[in-house]
């Protein structure tokens, strides 16, 4: 018995270094899944700080350019129209030739003003800023209409409802860019656009009988511009919290829902219908 003392005494020692060594060894792999977790999250954190950064500047730069064309481009091309209708008017030249071709310069000039209130409008819609979201999809599909290429219905539940200005402004680029890839891609007669507001979400559902295109071939690497759209697209909804979900198939058109949860007003307008 003498013999066996020790190791009676030792196992319990053991045992319990044993375990100890295990609870160590267990407690260190969770503080490291935790640790990484965190290093994950501030990575997420830091990649959507970048991405509002950007989609800050680049918004800026859309303002600035925008005040530019409005204010002095689209100044400069009036005064000029100006002069060119007082010169045709003072001139008492009979030549009909000549007449026929002033007549034709101040049509372009008018087709240009237009063309850069249009881009100007595009770049930073007063609309948008000044009366909702509901509002702004309205005037773009009076833009929409007057090229008589593609017929575009908007409906909505609330014209006066505004959201957060940041979250009206990334969802009307969600929908340029979803109206770009449809006219240049889609060959689309019909596009649909629906925006639902409630106490808990915003939904807006966008639609088109375009062709269609095949999900997984858009984002594979050998289509980058289609893949970048669509990234694009929910990297917009993810700065929001919301989600995009986009349906396709060859022949079957186009679709997109975009949901917003909790998004309350900041102030509500009353805006004349």
């Amino acid at each position: 018995m003498k013999t066996l003392d020790p190791l009676i005494l030792i196992t319990p020692v053991m045992l319990m270094l044993a375990v100890g060594i295990i609870v160590f060894v267990v407690l260190y792999q969770r503080r490291m899944l935790q640790h990484q977790e965190q290093l994950r999250e501030l990575q997420s954190v830091k990649q959507q700080q970048l991405l509002e950064a950007t989609l800050h500047a680049q918004e800026e730069e859309r303002r600035r350019v925008a005040r530019d064309l409005h204010d002095e481009v689209g100044a400069m091309l009036a005064l000029v129209r100006l002069n060119l209708h007082q010169m045709v008017s003072n001139t008492e030249c009979k030549d009909e030739k000549m007449q026929e071709g002033a007549r034709h310069m101040k049509q372009q000039l008018d087709e240009v003003l237009n063309s850069v209130r249009r881009i100007s409008h595009d770049l930073m819609p007063v609309v948008l800023e000044k009366m909702g979201l509901a509002q702004a999809l309205d005037a773009l599909r009076r833009n929409l209409a007057a090229s008589g290429f593609i017929n575009l219905t908007v409906s909505y539940n609330d014209k006066t409802k505004r959201l957060k200005p940041k979250h009206e402004l990334l969802l009307y680029r969600m929908v340029q860019e979803l109206l770009n890839n449809t006219i240049k891609h889609a060959q689309a007669t019909q596009i649909s656009i629906e925006l639902r507001f409630s106490p808990s979400e915003t939904v807006l559902l966008y639609k088109d009988n375009g062709v269609g295109f095949d999900m997984a071939t858009v984002q594979q690497e050998q289509v980058p511009s289609g893949g970048l759209g669509i990234m694009s697209l929910q990297s917009r909804a993810a700065l929001m919290d919301g989600s995009i979900e986009i349906v396709s198939a060859p022949g079957t058109g186009t679709s997109a829902s975009i949901t917003i949860p909790q998004a309350s007003p900041e102030h509500t307008h009353n805006v004349p219908t």
